[in-house]
C-alpha cells in the first residue's frame, strides 16, 4: 500500500514511515485523475500537477496552461480543460490523441481512453480524437444528441444522454457496451480497461462488462453513492456518507481502503492504483507505485 507526500515547492517526494503520508504540500485539491502509471491533481488555486511515469512527459505541465478546472488521464497522455473553456492535450500522441481539433472551441467536460480522447463541447456535442482504427470507439452515434458526461475506456466510449440515457459504442468483446435494459436514466459513468459503471439517479450503482475479478460485483450492502472510478480490473465507489469502497482486483492493494481515511469528495482509479481526494482536500493513494505514481516507496 502507498500514500503519497509531494513537495511541490522543490519538486522532491518525501516518504513518511508513519501513514497516511498525505498530500500535505500538494495542498487542497478540486480533482483527481489516475492512468497507466501516472497521477494528475487540480489544486484549489487550479494548478494541474502531475506525477508519476512521464516516458511521454505525460506529466510535464505546460508552464502556460494556467488554471484548470478538469483534467482526465489516458495511459500515456493528459487533458486539462482550462477556466476559459479551452482543452489542452500533452504526452503519448502517436493516435493522434492529443491533436485537439481547431475547430472543437470551449468544453465542459474531458475523458481520456487508451490511446483516444472525447470532450463535451458547450453545445452539449460529443467530440472524440484519436485512435478509432481499433474498435470504432470514436464514431460517435448520429443519433446521439447532446450530452452531459463522458467516460473512455481502453477501447471503448459511454455517455451520459441529457435525458439521462446511457449510450457506450467502441470495443463489445465483454459486453461492456451493452447498457442493461432495466438500467434507466443515470447521472454518471465510468469507464475500465473492459467494463462500465454506472450511477443511476437513485444513486445505486450498475455495473457491467468483463468481471473476471468481480469488479462488476456491487457489494449487496454499499447504497447510494456519490461517485465511481473504474481501473483495468477494480471499482471504486464514494458511498452518500463518504465512504470510499472498493472492489476487483487488488494484487497491488489497489482496493485496500486505509481504515483512517475518512470521508472522500473524489476518487481516481488508474491500472493498478486508487487516488482519493477526502473532504478536508487532501490527496491519498494507494495501490502500486512502481513509477512513483503514488509518489512513496
Amino acid at each position: 500500500m502507498c500514500y503519497i507526500l509531494l513537495d511541490t515547492d522543490s519538486g522532491i517526494s518525501v516518504a513518511s514511515s508513519s501513514p497516511p503520508w498525505l498530500l500535505a504540500h500538494l495542498g487542497p485539491v478540486l480533482a483527481v485523475a489516475a492512468g497507466f502509471a501516472h497521477t494528475c491533481a487540480v489544486r484549489a488555486d487550479g494548478q494541474l500537477v502531475c506525477f508519476g511515469r512521464s516516458e511521454y512527459n505525460q506529466c510535464d505541465v505546460p508552464a502556460s496552461l494556467g488554471p484548470v478546472l478538469a483534467v482526465a488521464v489516458g495511459e500515456h497522455h493528459t487533458c486539462a480543460l482550462r477556466t476559459d473553456g479551452q482543452l489542452v492535450c500533452f504526452g503519448r500522441n502517436g493516435f493522434n490523441q492529443c491533436d485537439v481539433p481547431a475547430s472543437l472551441g470551449p468544453v465542459l467536460a474531458v475523458a481520456a481512453g487508451f490511446a483516444h480522447t472525447c470532450a463535451v463541447r458547450t453545445d452539449g456535442q460529443l467530440v472524440c480524437f484519436g485512435d478509432n482504427f481499433t474498435c470504432n470507439q470514436c464514431d460517435v452515434p448520429a443519433s446521439l444528441g447532446p450530452v452531459l458526461a463522458v467516460a473512455d475506456g481502453y477501447f471503448h466510449t459511454c455517455a451520459v444522454r441529457t435525458d439521462g440515457q446511457l449510450v457506450c459504442f467502441g470495443n463489445n468483446a465483454c459486453n461492456q457496451c451493452d447498457t442493461p435494459a432495466s438500467l434507466g436514466p443515470v447521472l454518471a459513468v465510468a469507464a475500465g480497461d473492459h467494463h462500465t459503471c454506472a450511477v443511476q439517479t437513485d444513486g445505486q450503482l450498475v455495473c457491467f462488462g468483463d468481471n473476471d475479478y468481480n469488479q462488476c460485483d456491487v457489494p449487496a450492502d454499499l447504497g447510494p453513492v456519490l461517485a465511481v472510478a473504474t481501473g483495468r480490473a477494480h471499482t471504486c465507489a464514494v458511498r452518500a456518507d463518504g465512504q470510499l469502497v472498493c472492489f476487483g482486483r487488488s494484487e497491488c492493494n489497489q482496493c485496500d481502503v486505509p481504515a483512517d481515511l475518512g470521508p472522500v469528495m473524489a476518487v481516481a482509479a488508474g491500472y493498478a492504483h486508487t487516488c482519493a481526494g477526502r473532504a478536508d482536500g487532501q490527496l491519498v493513494c494507494f495501490g502500486n507505485n512502481e513509477w512513483n505514481q503514488c509518489d512513496c516507496t
